[in-house]
């Protein structure tokens, strides 16, 4: 080695150090090449994301809305949602009698049932308005469903007679959670 250094002239240090020099550019520069080849990979998924994010964007806009309308009321305040459809000006049920229970139909599924009639016996209705009436709560909202229907003539007619359509009525309407069992 010392006879290396001893023999050593400036052309040949000049020679040296381009030679060390260009195989440590040579290593850098292939470190950079790959560093840009993965930025290219991630670029090309750019296009993707951009579209899920646009998907997401919309989505979130549109439970915005919805939590913004009636649709949660049903959930978080039954009775207020029923009395509200109720009273809306096309539908004018009057004072509804509600009565509330609960079911577990399996585990960790919890309905809650609420089961509507007139609040009085003597108030009666076209089939039409009650109609109207069952499918604004389940159109006004998602969460909830009418699961039962019972539809009695409110004056009785003998076979063979037409009767007016003046009916009244008595209606389920469940709500599903599902219970956090905590384990």
């Amino acid at each position: 080695m010392k006879n290396f250094f001893t023999r050593m002239s400036f052309p040949r240090a000049v020679i040296l150090f381009c030679s060390l020099g260009s195989v440590v550019l040579g290593v850098l520069v292939w470190m950079r090449s790959q560093r840009l080849k993965e930025v290219k990979q991630e670029l090309a998924r750019v296009p993707d994301i951009v579209r899920e994010i646009q998907a997401d964007a919309y989505r979130l806009d549109e439970l915005q809305r919805s939590s913004d309308s009636e649709q949660l009321k049903a959930q978080a305040e039954p009775l207020t949602y029923i009395q509200s459809i109720g009273a809306e000006k096309n539908v004018a049920m009057g004072q509804l009698k509600i009565d509330p229970s609960t079911r577990t139909p399996a585990r960790d599924i919890e309905d809650k049932i609420y089961k509507i009639s007139p609040d009085q016996k003597s108030q009666k209705y076209p089939k039409l308005q009650i109609a109207n009436f069952l499918y604004r709560l389940e159109e006004a909202s998602r969460r909830v469903k009418v699961t039962r229907l019972k539809l009695v003539p409110f004056e009785k007619a003998t076979p063979g007679q037409v009767g007016k359509d003046l009916w009244t009525f008595e209606a389920d309407l469940t709500t599903r959670t599902k219970i956090d069992s905590g384990g």
